[in-house]
């Protein structure tokens, strides 16, 4: 299945128009999580961002803070 992961960086939707093909919604979680500490080390006003992972079909499936 393809998973899309947007960023919410607090105030705007970075969509991702490209996704990835993942073995599975778990995969996709990790993958998300490890999006959103990277996010964390950008500073400040990357902390407040969150991944949004959807689907194809552009259902929301979870949402990742950095942890």
């Amino acid at each position: 299945m393809r998973y899309f992961f947007h960023i919410f960086d607090g105030s705007e939707l970075h969509p991702d128009d490209v996704g990835n093909n993942l073995p599975s919604l778990e995969y996709a979680r990790r993958l998300a999580e490890v999006v959103a500490d990277e996010l964390k080390k950008g500073g400040e006003l990357s902390r407040s961002s969150l991944v949004i992972v959807a689907d194809e079909n552009d259902n929301i499936l979870l949402e990742c803070g950095a942890s």
